[in-house]
């Protein structure tokens, strides 16, 4: 009797991660963000790719600078553990859509201050951890560092600031 067996490598298929959270920032004299942070990505052993937005929902503090501060980045990530916790580094380029609420400029036909809204390059280096359930769910702790400048026709304003997001989210 002859036996055969056939069998396939078993390769890992690509993860996806998404998630949707509450993210606080802190910016210099005192101020502080609140942003709604959504990501979804794609992750293959260590590598993940990503992309995320932020939708400024207030600042409050002694120096709110932006009326509108939205963000969109993407970029790859280094996933140190292949576990249910995966601690992990990252980079992400992008683009942020602002509006400064301190420096406007006088429209000479209306006699009203004008603030315009611009879009400036960003980048942000990234540091957390996510910890995988058995299925669907997923906790996850990032901290970023997001430096660029806005500028218009005014003053340029500063768009560096801490942010800390983590909640849970979908693996699929």
């Amino acid at each position: 009797m002859t036996s055969i067996s056939l069998g396939q490598s078993q390769e890992r298929d690509w993860r996806i991660n998404t998630t949707l959270a509450f993210s606080p920032g802190l910016l210099t004299e005192r101020t502080q963000s609140i942003q709604l942070h959504g990501y979804l990505g794609f992750q293959k052993e260590k590598i993940h790719v990503r992309g995320d937005g932020f939708y400024l929902l207030n600042q409050f503090g002694d120096r709110p600078r932006f009326s509108m501060n939205h963000q969109l980045y993407f970029g790859a990530f280094y996933h140190f553990l292949e576990n249910k916790f995966q601690p992990y580094v990252g980079f992400q380029p992008g683009v942020a859509i602002a509006q400064s609420s301190e420096y406007g400029t006088l429209n000479d036909d209306t006699g009203e201050v004008e603030y315009k809204i611009a879009t400036s390059p960003v980048g942000s280096p990234i540091a957390g951890f996510s910890f995988y359930g058995e299925k669907l769910f997923y906790l996850f702790f990032e901290t970023r560092y997001i430096f660029g400048k806005h500028t218009t026709n005014t003053y340029p304003t500063f768009l560096d600031e801490w942010r800390f997001s983590f909640g849970l989210g979908f693996h699929f």
